[in-house]
């Protein structure tokens, strides 16, 4: 890496690109080994878990996933095949598309859950100490929030402390 890329905020945000990386490398297969859902099953499911009951429009389920529109779509449409999910149009609003749980999918998101947290913990949790998660929490929050996106989950974890968050969203 040339000098010019040494930089205390490249090298703190290229250090994030990698851990991020590297972290998913290994937990999604170990997450689809044990609990049969891959890892992008898994965040669609929790990101619908804590919704309300009508589910979450198509378009702002996708920005929490990070994907297209398109991609979305096809995630939610494979999802849906399994049972996990289905897609809603209210007859009030004909082109609004809602994705929510099935009971299949809220029961196979409750049951992931304790393998993904061991996994985490496995492979990430377990070389931090708890004021490192905690500013981890609060630098994530302060960065999201930087560029606009809705952190109010992880502003609140880093408020409360990790652990207590934790606790109350369980």
């Amino acid at each position: 890496m040339g000098d010019h890329l040494k930089t205390p905020a490249f090298l703190a945000f290229y250090g994030l690109l990698q851990v991020e990386a590297r972290t998913i490398d290994r937990l999604a297969p170990q997450l689809e080994a044990r609990t049969g859902l891959p890892m992008s099953w898994y965040e669609v499911l929790a990101c619908l878990s804590g919704g309300e009951p009508e589910g979450k429009r198509m378009n702002e389920l996708a920005d929490e996933l990070l994907v297209s529109r398109g991609g979305a779509t096809r995630l939610v449409a494979r999802m849906e095949e399994a049972g996990l999910v289905e897609r809603i149009t209210p007859p009030e609003d004909r082109r609004a598309t809602y994705a929510r749980l099935t009971t299949k999918g809220r029961k196979a998101e409750v049951d992931a859950s304790p393998a993904l947290l061991e996994l985490v913990e496995e492979e990430f949790g377990r070389h931090l100490d708890q004021a490192d998660l905690d500013a981890l929490a609060r630098i994530s929050a302060k960065l999201l929030c930087a560029t606009g996106e809705q952190c109010n989950w992880l502003e609140m974890a880093a408020e409360a402390g990790v652990p207590e968050a934790a606790a109350a969203t369980s």
